[in-house]
């Protein structure tokens, strides 16, 4: 397992997690298995928004003797009202909840508090606005309840609203090459129809989700990638975005896009949980993603997808690393950037100019040129 940082912390969490909506209605011995399966292998991360009390009961029993061993990210507005549940900015009641999911799951405290589900602006400015969730939240952390504050949300909007002013540390938002191809405020359900896909315009480097990606990583805002899959829909050779992989090929674009720290693939069984953890050991052939080059809707001739097929370089340049860096100091070097850049063991100005990669590289990316580009941007 790889880990990497959650936000400007020192919490470590693993590249694969889990998400558990599927698992509402699963058993206590499917919910602990699952469990102990994911610990065996490394995954810490747990995505848990329901507040069925019958979930967190089963949760909070396979948590036992391991809350240690695992990061729990609650979900700060999720109700369960009448044995559904509900989306809700009521304080109070979503503070009780908050309480009883710390009972349930047997803790005092959860690693990361979601504010969950803000897509609109007015719920924007009323939940980020006095006497909000987002004050609420504040407070738990203060109190040692929460260790991070992010939010969920589905659209670019917003998500860079909270990023740009520094209100969150982690961002739990939907990443994958189906859905990167639609605006940034497209309607959630929107994206499992037709017309998304079919509208005027490419793809390019530089869409509204591609940009959020890059502000995520300058501010240190870790992005959570969840709908890695697109709910099993790229799976299908008959979805309406023609793009097909499987799950390694998906958690593998997700893990490639700049500022994710983890993903959140959802299971509800066994045998889902293990396809996603074929991916710590699958070969870099296995997680070639490069096919979605072949999608008319792409336009990315010319820009990094930092997927590694340039490698190996005689000279052991990261190259999609220094690129990944050169792109997000485009803007401006900020000290995360130039910091990231001092620590590359190879320095990009110890090319030699081979063009072995740029042979390598599916998407035609003048790499000779971007790590002159890189070596002038950050010359000491």
């Amino acid at each position: 397992m790889n880990y990497r940082t959650l936000g400007n912390s020192n919490i470590q969490a693993g590249t694969i997690g889990v998400g558990t909506e599927h698992l509402e209605k699963a058993d206590r011995s499917t919910i602990t298995s699952i469990v102990e399966l994911a610990v065996e292998n490394s995954i810490n991360y747990f995505d848990l928004f329901l507040a069925n009390p019958e979930f967190r009961d089963n949760f909070g029993y396979a948590f036992k003797g391991k809350r240690d061993k695992v990061l729990i990210a609650g979900h700060l507005g999720a109700l369960h009202i009448d044995g559904q549940y509900v989306r809700s900015r009521d304080v109070k009641k979503s503070e009780d909840f908050f309480y009883d999911m710390l009972k349930r799951f047997g803790t005092d405290y959860v690693d990361v508090l979601l504010i969950h589900f803000v897509d609109e602006e007015d719920d924007f400015e009323k939940t980020f606005g006095p006497n909000g969730l987002y004050e609420l939240a504040l407070r738990l952390q203060k109190e040692g309840r929460t260790r991070l504050v992010g939010m969920s949300s589905h659209k670019v909007p917003v998500s860079k609203k909270a990023v740009e002013n520094e209100l969150i540390d982690v961002l739990m938002f939907p990443i994958n090459p189906a859905f990167d191809l639609t605006p940034g405020d497209e309607e959630l359900d929107s994206l499992w129809k037709d017309e998304p896909y079919a509208k005027d315009g490419k793809l390019t480097s530089e869409s509204s989700r591609s940009l959020l990606h890059k502000l995520c990583a300058r501010k240190q805002v870790s992005l959570v990638a969840m709908k890695v899959y697109a709910a099993g829909w790229l799976f299908w050779k008959e979805n309406p975005s023609s793009i097909v992989l499987n799950s390694t090929q998906c958690l593998h674009y997700a893990l490639s896009r700049p500022g994710v720290t983890t993903t959140v693939p959802g299971c509800k069984s066994i045998d889902e949980l293990k396809a996603a953890i074929k991916y710590l050991t699958a070969t870099d052939i296995e997680k070639d993603f490069s096919k979605i080059n072949t999608n008319p809707a792409w336009n990315i001739k010319g820009s990094c997808m930092y997927c590694n097929h340039c490698l190996p370089c005689p000279v052991n340049i990261d190259i999609a690393r220094v690129i990944r860096i050169l792109d997000l100091a485009r803007e401006g070097i900020s000290p995360y950037t130039l910091k990231e850049y001092r620590n590359l063991y190879v320095k990009s100005d110890k090319c030699i100019e081979c063009r072995v990669c740029e042979n390598r590289c599916p998407f035609d990316v003048p790499i000779v040129e971007r790590m002159k580009e890189a070596s002038k941007l950050f010359k000491e």
